[in-house]
């Protein structure tokens, strides 16, 4: 079971705006968690933050997930007060028209609703016509842009509004799971590893800009110089109805992370991963990534003399939402699994293909 205090950091971590760009709440949260188990902590210019835990050998193991979430900004207020915007990150939408959004102004939160012309206004067509982004605008009550520019203003990011529950004793909702449990993962395998001795040298890595440039993973990964990168992230599932399991495989959760197969990503990696599960009796579920992964992997494995690299990922329904669902089981078990892995690397390991 996940510990109150962790869960506590995982609830937190989730609500703190960190649109991709503009990561630092969020990095404070892992800061203030990290800092009693971490040998060191140091942040970079991108905003990037590295937790490292010594170890008696020469190899340095790297598990970075990232710290920014989707948002937008705001890029025009029209006449009327209506705010128009710029994605950071992707969306779909459809989704879009009714939700509830968060536009952080200065100190302060401004409540704002996502709006387009309803469908009863749009006389003369067949079907809808195919939303873009200038369709869509935010209302937050304004009457006129002198009224709205009293509470916002140009280039001010805006998040999601949405809260942490749980489902089910083993399913949360909350937005930004994609990817915040990932730093989780990472965060938390530290806290496991802080007392016990190892002969890898530990990096946790809270990125930032996957969703927009992977810049972070990146210049992370250029500092460190890993010999083995994992990278933590969100996976879709198809346990919903409709979903095709010969496109997308058989991913569920509560079935236990994932760990991909696929040509960016390192056989001998996987191979000790799903070795340690099957001797932990740690469940996983196998998914496939024949080319990119989606994932800070894509940033890391051929940055200089290469990585060898892995993916393990947490199932999430409704990715990029603002209700989007895991399961805890999973979480724990990623954890379980990436500390074991940490504490069975050494120096004698074969990582050349």
């Amino acid at each position: 079971m996940i510990s109150e205090k962790n869960l506590g950091f995982l609830k937190d971590l989730v609500s703190a705006p960190s649109p991709s760009g503009f990561e630092a709440p969020a990095q404070q949260v892992v800061r203030k968690f990290l800092a009693p188990y971490a040998d060191e902590l140091s942040s970079d210019n991108n905003g990037n933050l590295i937790a490292f835990k010594k170890g008696s050998g020469k190899l340095k193991v790297m598990v970075v997930g990232h710290a920014d979430e989707i948002g937008f900004i705001i890029n025009h207020i029209d006449e009327q007060g209506y705010l128009y915007v710029k994605t950071l990150g992707g969306f779909d939408l459809n989704l879009l028209p009714g939700l509830r959004v968060d536009i952080h102004h200065q100190d302060q939160v401004v409540r704002g609703i996502i709006g387009k012309k309803p469908i009863h206004m749009m006389r003369g067509a067949e079907e809808a016509p195919k939303l873009k982004l200038e369709d869509l605008w935010i209302d937050i009550g304004a009457t006129s842009k002198e009224d709205a520019l009293k509470r916002v203003a140009i280039g001010d990011i805006i998040t999601y509004h949405s809260q942490f529950e749980r489902l089910s004793d083993d399913m949360i909702v909350a937005k930004a799971t994609d990817n915040k449990v990932g730093v989780y993962v990472a965060a938390v395998v530290m806290q496991e590893l802080a007392r016990k001795k190892l002969k890898a040298n530990y990096y946790a890595v809270s990125s930032v800009g996957e969703e927009t440039t992977m810049r972070g993973a990146s210049t992370a990964a250029f500092q460190i110089e890993p010999d083995i990168a994992i990278a933590v992230d969100v996976t879709f599932t198809s346990d919903i109805p409709g979903s095709d399991k010969r496109l997308y495989g058989d991913l569920a959760l509560g079935k236990g992370p994932t760990i991909s197969i696929g040509a960016a990503l390192h056989p001998v990696i996987r191979e000790k991963l799903t070795g340690i599960a099957d001797k932990q009796k740690i469940p996983y579920q196998l998914e496939i990534a024949p080319g990119r992964t989606g994932t800070d992997a894509d940033a890391i494995h051929a940055l200089k003399a290469g990585a060898a690299t892995a993916v393990i990922g947490i199932p999430n329904r409704y990715m990029h939402t603002p209700n989007e669902v895991v399961s805890l089981s999973d979480l724990e078990n990623a954890v379980r699994l990436v500390a074991a892995f940490v504490q069975a690397v050494d120096d004698k390991i074969t990582l050349k293909r």
